[in-house]
């Protein structure tokens, strides 16, 4: 999808772009299992979904803003902690997330040293191995491949495996510094 046609999904506010949820009431936003309060809770899964998804799917604007409408006023407290809690979650997401992509990495070096040490076993017992009968040369070949592929793994891990989980992370603390706003429930007409 175009970035005009992305203007036409997600309604425009002078320069913002809004990302917006209608709520039936506050406790919507959050998961129904979590007892904590607002500041600390967890986004209802389908929520925070929602809210990542439409936020890279409007990657290339520069303005993003997430409202989220009410039905009835709601109170200064009750918005900062909504607001809040938001924050909070992303910014937790992210802590998390860029806790696995140094997980990761520390699997990845260890994984590398030990296919390493194996890929050397392979290659000393190779040498070990008199090259003159077609049996041998095949056993020997084939300690070359079985050492290489024990070094796919840790090579994968090194190379690839870490990016999609460090994007991740980029894209929640992009969330959670967007604004946000609590506002009466009015009904938001799609803006051509």
């Amino acid at each position: 999808m175009t970035l005009a046609t992305m203007q036409g999904i997600y309604r425009q506010e002078g320069a913002w772009t809004l990302i917006e949820i209608k709520l039936h009431e506050s406790a919507q936003l959050f998961h129904s299992l979590d007892p904590s309060p607002f500041r600390e809770r967890d986004l209802d899964p389908d929520a925070a979904e929602y809210l990542i998804n439409a936020f890279r799917e409007l990657h290339g604007h520069q303005q993003v803003k997430i409202v989220i409408y009410l039905p009835q006023p709601s109170t200064a407290d009750n918005s900062r902690s909504m607001q809040e809690a938001i924050k909070n979650y992303f910014l937790y997401r992210q802590m998390v997330t860029q806790f696995q992509v140094k997980q990761r990495l520390r699997l990845g070096r260890k994984s590398f040293l030990v296919g390493l040490v194996f890929l050397f076993i392979c290659n000393f017992i190779r040498l070990l191995l008199p090259p003159e009968t077609m049996s041998i040369r095949t056993i020997s070949e084939g300690l070359l491949i079985i050492g290489w592929v024990a070094m796919w793994k840790p090579i994968d891990i090194l190379l690839y495996e870490w990016w999609p989980l460090a994007n991740d992370a980029r894209l929640y603390q992009q969330l959670s510094e967007l604004p946000i706003e609590v506002r009466l429930n009015e009904s938001p007409t799609q803006s051509s």
